[in-house]
């Protein structure tokens, strides 16, 4: 299907969940999902788990990380293909004293490559063991973004796509400190990675499309590459001494898209939003395309990219809807919250839900405080403040 295609099944969409937003977002979350993953249901295969563990060779070649672990941390691992991954509290690392012959005592073992959070860790030190292949991707978990985020698609599988799809209801949102900009705040982040293949080779970038909410007011931004400020909606309105425009009020839903086109002029990147409703006021669901990102390449091939496979950053190259700090890699700690996400892609005939998705994103350099991540059904998620949780959600399709 054409990009002016999607577009229209986007408005048409769109015109539907406009009659059904309301306070009771269960049922709008319910009623999209039902529709968006019809073709999703009777097609998608099974996900992750599927690859056999591998033959436990000796460690002839390996490495070592120490990690130092607080109350509440988890470790977050990338694991890809030849890896053989053992996580040893000190006693044990001592004990093994080095390659080649393999550890036979630990905390944790995988050679399965794939995504892994490990949370059964009590605080302390640990040695982080590669044996095989050390590129791994590992991360202590304690301030990330929350939210939803998908890192892969079936059997560890690259799902592309030409546009990606974040709704949302901010039913309330009061923050308790923020950090990364002059007044408090928090953002909502739509991030993935863009892959642009062309006769000389092939780059990627990571963009974000984001809600951002600062000192009582909203806005809509696109970056790119990180510093790489795009565009923005940002326009403040009084109209006798009341805010008409510019003004957070919760409720407050709708969807950032993001989508990429080639032309025979370069890469088009898209950076649009809709909402639906502020407050006691209600819109009509119009596509608001604020900023757009020409990259000179003619008659590439340009395609969003959700891969395990480690991206420009050294992260894999997840897609992200997730709520964070207002900018400038700063975090926010909520005291009240609840919110609800859903994210979504386009298999070329639906909007469809990631079929395997986690309550963090690491790709981001903002982060939240406080924030419990309720899965609620495919690709959707319920914010309420609570201690962070990093898991993976399978949905059961």
């Amino acid at each position: 299907m054409r990009f002016g295609e999607v577009l229209a099944v986007l408005v048409i969409a769109l015109v539907v969940l406009l009659l059904i937003v309301n306070p009771a977002f269960n049922g709008f979350i319910e009623s999209l999902i039902r529709n968006a993953t019809a073709y999703f249901s009777f097609n998608a295969t099974s996900v992750i788990n599927k690859v056999q563990n591998l033959t436990q060779p000796p460690c002839s070649i390996w490495g070592s990380i120490g990690l130092s672990l607080g109350s509440g941390e988890s470790v977050f691992l990338d694991i890809p293909n030849g890896s053989m991954v053992y996580l040893m509290n000190s006693t044990q690392f001592n004990s093994w004293g080095g390659g080649p012959l393999a550890p036979t005592n630990y905390e944790w073992f995988e050679s399965r490559p794939g995504i892994y959070v490990i949370n059964t860790l009590s605080p302390g030190n640990y040695d982080l063991v590669v044996c095989g292949n050390t590129d791994i991707a590992y991360r202590v978990l304690n301030y990330t973004a929350m939210g939803v985020a998908a890192y892969y698609g079936p059997h560890l599988s690259n799902i592309t796509t030409n546009a990606i799809l974040g709704i949302f209801n901010i039913t309330n949102a009061v923050v308790e400190n923020s950090t990364g900009a002059a007044a408090p705040g928090f953002s909502l982040q739509l991030n993935a990675y863009v892959v642009i293949g062309y006769g000389g080779g092939e780059e990627i970038h990571w963009v974000q499309d984001a809600l951002v909410v600062m000192g009582g007011q909203y806005w809509f931004q696109g970056e790119m590459d990180v510093t790489n400020y795009v565009g923005s909606s940002q326009n403040l309105i009084y109209e006798g001494g009341r805010c008409v425009i510019g003004c957070f009020e919760a409720p407050m839903s709708g969807a950032l898209i993001i989508s990429v086109n080639s032309t025979g002029y370069g890469v088009v990147i898209n950076y649009g939003y809709v909402l639906l409703r502020l407050g006691n006021e209600t819109f009509r669901p119009t596509i608001h395309w604020f900023a757009h990102e020409l990259i000179p390449i003619p008659n590439a091939t340009a395609y969003i990219i959700t891969s395990p496979a480690q991206g420009p950053y050294g992260w894999p190259m997840d897609t992200e809807f997730v709520v964070g700090g207002p900018g400038n890699g700063g975090g926010v700690t909520f005291k009240d919250l609840n919110a609800y996400l859903a994210l979504y892609y386009w298999n070329g005939t639906n909007w469809a839900p990631y079929p395997v998705t986690y309550s963090f994103g690491v790709s981001t350099g903002e982060f939240a405080t406080n924030v419990y991540s309720l899965f609620i059904g495919p690709s959707s998620v319920e914010l309420v403040v609570g201690r962070n949780n990093y898991q993976e959600f399978v949905s059961n399709q």
